[in-house]
């Protein structure tokens, strides 16, 4: 079984039965970048990558959302955000576990992500701190490696196979 599965699942809270997840679709972009502007988060280029996103929605309203850049056997963890009035209540879980599981079905081994505020979080979901120069070349070519994410951000690895490395 894959770390996936059982290695990180540490979030206990669950989240509300009124929030839906769904796949984004083109259409859902101008929701998605809103939300991560007004969050303080990369938004530029997520158009690029918006097939690869998880929608969390309360009655039709974006609340959260997660997305995946695919590379290969890696991916790029990014975009995880939650509405403020919705944090702690177990739906940024929901989405990190609903978006690496999409991630291992579509092949990725190793996720990446940069983060400048959820080092801990993340940490907790099983993720470890590895250095900017060990990130495979199709990473650190992303647009939020290059320009999008600060020089100071962390970054952190998570094996999905279970496997270390």
């Amino acid at each position: 079984m894959s770390k996936v599965d059982t290695d990180h699942m540490l979030d206990v809270t669950s989240p509300p039965e009124s929030i839906t997840y769904s796949m984004a679709t083109p259409d859902d972009l101008p929701m998605v970048q809103a939300l991560l502007s007004d969050n303080g988060l990369p938004y530029e280029d997520a158009g690029e990558h918006i097939e690869h996103f998880i929608l969390a929605k309360e009655h039709g309203a974006l609340i959260a959302t997660a997305g995946v850049e695919l590379l290969g056997t890696d991916g790029l963890l990014r975009s995880v955000c939650v509405s403020r009035k919705y944090r702690n209540l177990g739906i940024a879980g929901e989405l990190c576990r609903r978006i690496e599981a999409s991630a291992y079905r579509e092949g990725v081994k190793r996720l990446y992500l940069l983060t400048t505020t959820a080092k801990e979080y993340f940490r907790c979901r099983g993720y470890r701190v590895c250095l900017r120069k060990s990130l495979p070349p199709a990473v650190q070519g992303t647009a939020e490696f290059l320009s999008l994410c600060p020089a100071s951000a962390v970054c952190m690895v998570l094996d999905l196979d279970g496997a270390s490395g």
